[in-house]
């Protein structure tokens, strides 16, 4: 089963970036890959896979830096089982899921597909809630005598992709 995804492959170790970068690729995903405070590219990230195995508690910093720059990523943390400090700070810090090292590839694969399903649902959801700023802001408009803006703010909206509109045509919902 593919899965269409970009993933960002933070880590400093070569041999973890090679396999994981195979692993992925096999897998369907476009892979982005950046050592430790490298350059994190700005286009269009899913998953950040971020590898502090060999972190201390201060190599976190770059975890903010992720979040900031990639707000609606999903990052899964990679860690060993004897660092669950850092694996609390890191999920402080923004992690959404986190991973332990040794694994299966299997279990790496479950835990991206619902780090995407997650994803989605809050896109859907920030979709809603967008809907319902451009609804208030329309009546507004109307209200004041603007039915032409109110109009074309209530097209704008309609326009988003979401699943009340899958449902409206006679769709379902996934």
């Amino acid at each position: 089963m593919a899965i269409s995804a970009t993933v960002l492959l933070v880590s400093d170790d070569t041999d973890f970036v090679k396999t994981m970068k195979s692993f992925l690729q096999r897998w369907g995903m476009v892979v982005e890959v950046a050592a430790e405070f490298a350059y994190l590219p700005g286009g269009m990230v899913d998953i950040v896979l971020y590898d502090i195995r060999k972190q201390e508690s201060n190599g976190l910093s770059l975890l903010s830096i992720i979040r900031t720059k990639m707000a609606d990523a999903e990052i899964i943390l990679v860690n060993q089982p004897n660092n669950i400090q850092l694996s609390m700070a890191g999920m402080q810090a923004g992690a959404n899921d986190e991973i332990l090292s040794p694994f299966d590839t299997a279990i790496l694969k479950k835990k991206i597909a619902s780090a995407i399903q997650c994803r989605k649902k809050r896109r859907r959801k920030k979709s809603f809630f967008k809907r319902f700023e451009d609804a208030m802001a329309a009546i507004a408009f109307a209200q004041a005598g603007e039915f032409d803006t109110a109009v074309d703010l209530m097209d704008e909206s309609e326009e988003e992709p979401s699943s009340h509109n899958n449902r409206k045509k006679g769709g379902t919902a996934s």
